[in-house]
This record gives structure tokens, sequence and C-alpha cells, in this order.
């Protein structure tokens, strides 16, 4: 059994009732060395992107308890005898199951696991890369996702570059920094900006730029059902959600974002602002809180 290795994907579930998950980690057992490697997401900014107030915390836990236990495990050799006496894939499923996550946890759970010979005799680091390179694409995409969210909130902003704001909310509050928006079971949803114009417009940027169209989808459904559940809040106090959105470069993606607008477009008391009208959707901001500053 020394050129076999065995390896299972940790996944985060966010809805037990939706068959989608998202790799954060990777789980490899050496036989040749009786030795475990666990690798995971450096960062949760994909995960973030994806979906609402992912349980980080939960995660982050999660990957410190695994990273003790395969230091445990690799140092004691009474230890590593014990667990692995029968060398097969079925036990390392067993293994999981029994010292590391249950396999009936909700959120987080081990793919079954995979046999695999290393016919070509690589090395085990050329294994352990290739693995997470293929599984935890968060490491790879999450800072490009980011940083296009980013420049969308920038480009309204910088617009308004040489607006008083300190003179614009004098008298009453016409422009806000993290607005903070709470849903009827207190669960809280922060906006980066917020203005002022007969409706308060609270602005989120979203990107479609993703590696596949499955995430498009995931982000369009997740935000839908979010701005479903305020409803009640943009109606019951003037509100209006103003996302701004940026396209995927991959042009094969197309078909499931314009799916992805059309789901979006059915959210009342929004406006979907596309990257080219960002320039004009400024000037109107622009305007009203010059207008509103004149009363």
């Amino acid at each position: 059994m020394d050129n076999f290795y065995s390896y299972s994907v940790l996944k985060y579930r966010h809805s037990v009732y939706l068959d989608e998950s998202i790799n954060v980690g990777v789980l490899i057992y050496f036989f040749n060395e009786n030795r475990l490697i666990f690798k995971h997401a450096q960062n949760l900014n994909r995960l973030k992107l994806i979906y609402s107030n992912p349980p980080e915390r939960v995660i982050n836990h999660l990957f410190k308890v695994i990273n003790e236990f395969t230091l445990k495990y690799n140092s004691s050799n009474e230890i590593r005898n014990l667990f692995f006496a029968d060398e097969s894939a079925k036990d390392f499923d067993l293994f999981i199951d029994k010292e590391i996550l249950k396999v009936d946890s909700n959120s987080l759970y081990f793919t079954k696991s995979r046999l695999v010979e290393n016919e070509n005799l690589l090395s085990n680091k050329i294994i352990i890369d290739d693995l997470v390179s293929t599984n935890i694409i968060e490491i790879e995409g999450s800072q490009k996702l980011k940083s296009k969210e980013t420049f969308l909130l920038k480009r309204f902003y910088d617009n308004l570059d040489g607006l008083d704001f300190e003179r614009i909310n004098r008298t009453s509050k016409k422009f806000y920094k993290d607005y903070i928006l709470k849903n009827e079971t207190g669960t809280e949803f922060k906006f980066d900006y917020a203005w002022q114009n007969g409706t308060l417009n609270l602005v989120k940027p979203l990107s479609f730029d993703l590696k596949d169209s499955r995430n498009i989808a995931d982000k369009a459904y997740r935000n839908l059902g979010q701005f479903i559940d305020l409803q009640d809040e943009a109606r019951d106090l003037n509100l209006r959600y103003d996302l701004l959105i940026a396209k995927p470069e991959n042009k094969s993606l197309f078909k499931e974002y314009d799916h992805a607008i059309n789901l979006l477009s059915r959210i009342d008391n929004s406006s979907l602002v596309f990257e080219e009208d960002i320039d004009n959707y400024s000037k109107k901001a622009i305007k009203a809180l010059i207008e509103s500053n004149d009363l």
C-alpha cells in the first residue's frame, strides 16, 4: 500500500435543503509515511461573496481542531498504529467520522474518501499541491472577486468626491457609510453606502465575475432570498435597494448571468445599476444630495 494515498474533501453546505456546497479543505493520508495532511482555505472571502453571514468562527474553529489533531496524530506512533491497523479507504472514512467530524454534521462535512494509486511515483508535495489547487478554489479566486466589488463601490464614491458631507448631513442625515439594516429577527445586513432621494437608497455591489455557472446561480438565489426577506423593511422604512452589477468576463457564463439578472429584477423596491451606468447613477445621487442641501 506504500504507493497509495487517500483523501477526502471538507465542504461547507449553506443549506441542508439545497444540494449545494463549497470546498473549504482537504484531508490527505499517505500510506508510505503513515501521515495525515490537512490543507484549508486561507480566507473565506469567496464564501462570504456567495452566502450571507456564513459561520466564519465555526469554520475557522474546525480548521484549528483538525490542524491540532493531525499534528498530534503525526507525532504519535501509538495513535497511528491504533487507527490504521487495516489500511483501507473504508477505514479512512470511519476514522474521519470517529475522530474528526461526524458524518451527520450539518453545515460542514467530509466527502466519501478516494483511494488513489501513485502510479507515477510523484512526491507527496506534488500530490498535495495538486489536490489543493484542484479542490480549494477559494484560495485562488477570492481576491479577484473582492477587488471587483470594491472597484464598483470605489467608482461610485469617487464620483462623489468634493461633496461636503458634513454640510449635507447638518440638518438631517442624507448620506451614510456602513448603513446597518436589521430584519424582523434582528439579523444585521450592512450596506456600504446609502443616500436620500425621497427614498433611502442602500447601495450594494454584486460581482458575477465568478468561476462557473453554478456559483453565479448560487449568488443570484442567495441575494434574491435576502431581499425578499427585506421587503417589509423596504416598505416600512421607505427604502430602495440599489445593486451595482458587474458581469462575468467569461462569455460562456453570459447565459447564466442573464438568468441571474432576470431573477434579481423581480425584487420589489430595487434598482439594478450595471457597471457602465455607475457614472450616471452617481450624477443622480450628487444632484439629489446637492438639491436637498439647498432646501
